[in-house]
């Protein structure tokens, strides 16, 4: 495990979101029974996208869950977070799993992509899970980097959150939360976690496809918490197991179906590398 040693970056507002939540933040979210079936339909399409002896980069890391996956069957990862918190969380976990040699850490802003100064060509993939990408409002200059360090023929999964959440749409209207329900369309709301505001993206996979650029073709997108609830709702959800299973497996059956794999928490796009 090695964590490339650069002045610290100055942290954005969701920067220091995370920064607060990141030792609390597998307790209230990643290990819970929701989210970890979440992340399992992701791990699905990494084991396709990337392969033992590859390199990869992770954008948005956390607490270092999918490295940690990743490194567990051969890959190399390239973990990168905005937070140092996070960071130290994620190489502690790298640590205990016994895979802490084939994961670097680095510290990286999600706003200034341009100025990661990462070698030409050096990565088989990049990915990025659950959200980290909606911390930003044009990814222009995330595809230029991309394009430059990511091999031709490079596969990349990207997690985002979407414009249209049928789960939120529903639960905010049944609560008569008309702010809540609508929050998304615009493209834009902002977020408050641990006391932080700051603002969140939600771009159509048509739209982050063409601003990520021409180097890149798309090849498959299905929705992400279509059936199972977001994040807000998995205690609630989770904790009745018949319902539970029963949007597990419409979860499995019906998230890549067209209509339906627009309207998740989530929606999970790849693109190969021209």
């Amino acid at each position: 495990m090695k964590m490339i040693d650069v002045e610290p970056e100055p942290l954005s507002p969701s920067g220091m979101a995370f920064e607060k939540a990141a030792l609390s933040y597998d307790l209230e979210a990643t290990n819970l029974m929701v989210s970890r079936w979440l992340r399992e339909r992701i791990w699905k399409r990494l084991s396709q996208l990337f392969n033992p002896g590859q390199r990869v980069l992770e954008i948005g890391c956390g607490t270092g869950e999918d490295a940690v996956w990743l490194a567990q069957h051969g890959i190399q990862v390239l973990a990168s977070d905005a937070s140092p918190a996070m960071l130290e969380q994620a190489q502690e976990k790298a640590h205990k799993a016994g895979v802490a040699d084939l994961i670097t850490f680095q510290q990286l802003d999600l706003t200034d992509a341009l100025m990661w100064n990462l070698p030409e060509h050096t990565f088989d993939g990049a990915y990025s899970n659950f959200g980290a990408l909606n911390c930003i409002g044009d990814w222009r200059s995330l595809g230029l980097e991309l394009e430059r360090i990511i091999r031709p023929g490079g596969n990349l999964g990207f997690g985002l959150m979407g414009r249209l959440c049928a789960w939120e749409i529903v639960w905010s209207l049944l609560h008569l939360d008309m702010g809540k329900a609508g929050r998304r369309w615009s493209g834009k709301s902002l977020a408050n976690i641990h006391h932080v505001r700051f603002p969140v993206y939600y771009p159509t996979p048509k739209r982050f496809g063409r601003q990520l650029g021409g180097a890149f073709t798309r090849q498959f997108l299905m929705g992400v918490g279509v059936f199972l609830p977001p994040s807000e709702l998995y205690v609630a959800v989770g904790s009745r197991p018949r319902l539970s299973r029963w949007l597990h497996l419409l979860e499995k059956l019906g998230s890549t179906l067209p209509g339906l794999r627009v309207i998740g928490d989530h929606y999970w796009i790849e693109f190969k590398r021209i």
